[in-house]
């Protein structure tokens, strides 16, 4: 499976700049015998918290049917990173979704665990249902947002619900790059499975600076790709889902597991 990370400064404020400039990297990019294309968190409106709501889409439209529509005309699935998103009444959700390579949406999930110390729970609504595996070319897959990073449970209970690929799609800020690299390094080697993540650059008008350093990692914890730290790119790897079994079976971590003495799991 071929992953392409589009890697690229976020404009805060104008959702209309945001999407015109995806479709410049659809348009520009050689997405030959490419799989899965991977967008960054919150990239149609950026960080602007205290005005998410003026950009906030409406079960996903009008940006769902903008990023079907890029599927289906180059032939690929797309990680739309995540977006702020309302249904109905409702306050606003920070939504991920994929499309795939037809334009049908297969999957979507709203941010569970919300950043305390960005005061994320002050304009934003917790996604109240589980994350999920979901398919993209027989495979599966599990897909979180930045700050779940930090939870180990989540991504073991998507690695042992069947994900080999897990994409992490982000904002995060570079003055906590060394926990970016570490944990994302981490998640891949502790469930032998491969991570995807992609992350912005650059400095939004609230003065976040954000780290770049999207990467793709393998099961054994080691970087097949990976952007640079305030430059826009484009971040490419190819991914053999058998690797997965041979990292498992040379280092079978899941069959020594001890549930019947872990006391809080």
């Amino acid at each position: 499976m071929r992953i392409k990370i589009f890697q690229f400064q976020i404009t805060d404020g104008s959702t209309e700049k945001n999407l015109n400039k995806v479709n410049k990297l659809f348009t520009e990019t050689d997405l030959d015998h490419t799989d899965v294309v991977v967008l960054p968190e919150m990239w149609t409106s950026g960080y602007d918290l205290e005005n998410i709501r003026d950009y906030a889409a409406n079960n996903l439209e009008p940006v769902k049917a903008f990023i079907s529509k890029l599927a289906a005309d180059n032939n690929v699935t797309i990680v739309a990173g995540s977006i702020p998103n309302t249904y109905g009444d409702s306050g606003v959700y920070n939504t991920a979704f994929t499309v795939n390579n037809n334009g049908k949406l297969i999957y979507e999930y709203s941010k569970m665990h919300l950043v305390p110390m960005l005061n994320e729970p002050e304009f934003l609504v917790s996604g109240n249902k589980p994350a999920e595996v979901f398919e993209i070319s027989g495979e599966e897959c599990g897909l979180v947002i930045c700050y779940d990073l930090r939870f180990p449970e989540l991504f073991r209970d998507l690695s042992l619900s069947g994900a080999k690929i897990i994409f992490v799609v982000a904002e995060w800020p570079i003055e906590r790059t060394e926990h970016w690299v570490t944990l994302l390094k981490a998640r891949a080697i502790e469930n032998q499975c491969y991570i995807v993540a992609s992350n912005t650059v650059g400095t939004q008008n609230n003065g976040a600076e954000f780290a770049g350093r999207s990467m793709i990692i393998n099961p054994f914890g080691e970087i097949l790709a990976e952007a640079d730290t305030d430059t826009e790119e484009v971040v490419t790897a190819e991914l053999d889902l058998n690797y997965i079994d041979q990292v498992r079976a040379d280092i079978p971590i899941f069959k020594s597991r001890r549930k019947d003495l872990y006391k809080n799991l």
